[in-house]
């Protein structure tokens, strides 16, 4: 079976190589022949023949030339980012990211109650903070803005009180000045 395949094949690439050269070998010119294109092979190999011109290419010994081309999209790119700020907001993690990370990873939140946020209270314990916090934000807020208007109020009322003593005292300070500074000369 082999032995048919590689006969069939090489009978058949034997056949199509005999006309390929065949044509070949027609087509190729004699010595005396020239090929019919549309350059002249004999004008080329003279130009390359020639030896190279002494006279440098127009426009090498020009001045050089008075404009630039710049790219500045990535200097502005650049000056943006250097305005921002990559500071970790928030207090830092002791130990570092890759700690808690850690940390995380070996004991899961899941698996150790006492881990989780405010794990660590009982309920009784979680209900006094809750109720601390309803009070400051809800009373103690209120309760410092009144104060604060109070105080405020009596500060302005002292101050007053304060400047018309002073005004007092100074009238009283310019009637007991002598009349005989006081009388124009006649």
């Amino acid at each position: 079976m082999k032995l048919r395949v590689a006969l069939l094949t090489s009978v058949l690439a034997l056949g199509m190589s005999l006309p390929a050269a065949a044509q070949s070998s027609s087509a190729s010119p004699s010595t005396g022949d020239t090929l019919n294109l549309p350059v002249s092979l004999d004008k080329i190999r003279e130009g390359l023949a020639q030896p190279a011109p002494g006279e440098s290419l127009k426009g090498i010994n020009d001045p050089p030339p008075t404009f630039r081309i710049e790219i500045r999209e990535q200097q502005k790119f650049a000056e943006l980012v250097s305005k921002l700020k990559f500071d970790k907001p928030g207090p830092q993690v002791p130990g570092g990211v890759d700690a808690y990370d850690q940390y995380q990873r070996l004991f899961p939140r899941i698996d150790n109650p006492r881990v989780q946020p405010y794990g660590a209270f009982s309920t009784g314990e979680i209900m006094t903070l809750s109720v601390e916090a309803l009070i400051e934000k809800y009373i103690a807020q209120k309760m410092l803005r009144v104060v604060g208007t109070a105080m405020r109020s009596q500060a302005e009322r002292e101050a007053r009180e304060e400047v018309a003593r002073s005004l007092a005292q100074f009238w009283a300070s310019q009637s007991a000045v002598p009349s005989s500074a006081a009388q124009p000369k006649e």
